[in-house]
């Protein structure tokens, strides 16, 4: 027969989450409908007893509910109790309609972690004169529970899950399946060093174990789009992430993933995956992760990645380029933020590199890469896929400290420091040879981007040396097949041409059309050649120009199959996009 009093929480009494939630409980129920004690007390055996209950070894070892409706266990308890506080909490309890195996499976989850990521104590709280009435053990002495003698839900008597060691291998095998041919690709950077490029065949033979998993993957995803989904997947370099190709990858590498998952938890059963496993997983994580962070973070602290807007993109209508477009404008057009997003992403890499430093440098990547996703999907920046499995391994790498951190910021629980020795370091000269490739391999990266950033920097970045062409300019006469300017049809004839040299132009119509198009700029025969983004140049030029006296430029050639002259004037109107600068100071918003 179940008492008729106040609802009864009994919880763990040595674990530290379960005593943080007890007290977020009290402080959400304030009209003190609820009432506790600790599972090691009298008072809980006795309430059990009076439950009909006659002992705790078919009771999980965290949260009870006892009340007039009986005694609910795991997260039917959890959601109960939810339901006897204040809004919004209350809410919770309808969660209640999901099916228990899905909710406990939940629950259990937590329960079986509990100490090994919260921690847990010698005594069972002891609550504090205020509050003695609402606990029914408040005047038993709290049993010292030796570490020793702690019911450990991680040990021998623990129910081994299949599901949860399938979940497990399945993660492990798609991170490692998404990472190829990492570590392989770290080859590439031995290549481009003198030493090892001077050696005749040695930087051939790096780039082919490099490429190798392409050699193999490459083929076998073309098959299966055409066998399984009648589409092309053809591999091509075309600066996209999201091909159909990668798509079909996708399948290919989730199908294998699942295939030895299930074969290696049918051949393991429940067994755990052993640390030095799981160690080395995490660690070629990391470095993939610290590679890939330091090869876009270096990109743009040599601002590199998005180019200033040139002529081309500042004679472009705001309403004609593409969302892609409108965020390389964005972020080409501040210098300053740029560096310092590339050098939040290369800080999240170096961080990544160091043991210690793992978990705040999976945090920094993934807080960088979270918005690089969201500008990714809402203005369609064909990496989608990519920039998403940086997320996703970086929460990988973050997964064994993620706990500890909700219990620490949710729950204001005690966090002590995590194990951090490598299970490789087994002597002192191992530690020291592994510890001088480490620093070797993170200096041969570094010097690697920087001389490549500079590099780029002087071939078509800030420290390049612009040619004189480049620039917009203004159409000052326009004759096309014998009709001269606005003899021309709108649509025929040019009015402002924006020279973004060596490779892209924009051409300014009277209809007010702004097309970008591809250039080929020949200076030796001082040829201009203006073509389809899309398209290959065409195979005699179009235009050959003739810098005159005053300034201007005269065009001279066969354009869309007519005869075609025009002469240019660069224009003196600056771009206020690029010379606004940055004001300390502003009485009103300056808004354009």
């Amino acid at each position: 027969m179940v008492s008729e009093q106040r609802p009864l929480v009994l919880f763990d009494g040595v674990c530290n989450l379960c005593n943080a939630a007890v007290r977020r409980i009290i402080g959400w129920d304030p009209d003190g409908r609820l009432t506790f004690a600790s599972l090691q007390s009298d008072a809980a055996a006795a309430a059990l007893r009076g439950a009909g209950v006659e002992g705790l070894e078919e009771l999980p070892d965290s949260f009870v509910l006892v009340d007039d409706h009986g005694v609910h266990v795991r997260s039917s308890a959890v959601l109960r109790i939810a339901g006897w506080l204040g809004f919004p909490y209350n809410l919770a309890k309808w969660l209640l309609v999901v099916p228990r195996p899905i909710r406990d499976a939940a629950y259990r989850f937590v329960a079986r972690n509990r100490y090994r990521w919260f921690g847990r104590r010698e005594t069972c709280m002891l609550p504090t004169p205020q509050l003695a009435a609402r606990f029914l053990d408040a005047d038993e002495p709290r049993v010292v529970v030796p570490e020793s003698e702690h019911p450990d839900p991680e040990g021998p008597g623990e129910r081994r899950s299949w599901i949860r060691a399938w979940l497990v291998r399945l993660t492990v095998v798609y991170v490692i399946l998404y990472m190829l041919p990492f570590p392989f690709t770290l080859l590439g950077y031995l290549a481009r060093l003198p030493l090892v490029g001077d050696v005749p065949g040695l930087a051939a033979a790096v780039g082919w174990v490099s490429g190798l998993h392409g050699l193999l993957m490459n083929p076998l995803t073309e098959w299966t789009g055409r066998a399984l989904f009648g589409v092309d997947a053809t591999f091509e370099v075309t600066g996209s992430g999201d091909r159909t190709f990668n798509y079909v990858l996708l399948f290919v590498n989730t199908v294998f993933s699942l295939a030895l998952a299930t074969l290696w938890t049918a051949r393991a059963r429940a067994r755990r995956l052993s640390p030095r496993l799981l160690d080395a997983s995490h660690v070629l994580a990391r470095y993939y992760l610290a590679t890939t962070m330091l090869t876009y973070g270096w990109v743009k602290i040599f601002p590199l990645q998005m180019p200033v807007p040139g002529p081309d993109r500042l004679l472009q209508p705001y309403g004609d380029s593409s969302p892609m477009g409108l965020v390389w404008t964005f972020i080409g057009a501040s210098a300053g933020y740029q560096i310092f997003s590339g050098l939040c992403e290369a800080l999240g890499g170096y961080l990544l590199f160091w043991r210690r430093t793992a978990f705040a440098g999976a945090l920094v990547t993934i807080a960088v890469m979270t918005n690089v996703v969201a500008i990714n999907f809402f203005y369609d920046v064909p990496v989608k896929l990519f920039s998403s499995h940086i997320v996703l391994v970086a929460l990988f790498v973050a997964a064994p400290d993620l706990p500890r951190l909700i219990g620490f910021l949710g729950f204001n629980l005690p966090v002590a420091p995590r194990g951090r020795r490598s299970s490789w370091l087994t002597t002192r000269r191992r530690a020291i040879t592994l510890t001088a490739a480490h620093l070797a391999l993170i200096g041969m990266i570094t010097t690697f981007h920087v001389t490549d950033s500079l590099q780029r920097a002087e071939t078509f970045g800030y420290g390049m040396e612009r040619p004189a062409l480049y620039g917009i300019w203004r159409v000052e006469s326009f004759e096309r097949a014998g009709l001269v300017d606005r003899e021309n049809e709108d649509e025929d004839r040019w009015v402002r041409v924006g020279l973004a040299l060596p490779s892209i132009a924009t051409v300014q119509r009277a209809t007010g059309e702004a097309v970008r198009m591809r250039l080929a700029w020949a200076e030796e025969d001082r040829s201009l050649s203006f073509f389809d983004r899309g398209g290959e140049p065409p195979e005699a030029p179009q235009f050959f120009y003739t810098e005159r006296a005053d300034g201007s430029l005269e065009l001279e050639g066969t354009f869309e199959g007519k005869e075609t002259r025009m002469v240019l004037r660069r224009s003196e109107e600056g771009a206020l996009l690029l010379e606004r600068g940055y004001r300390w100071i502003n009485e009103y918003p300056f808004n354009r």
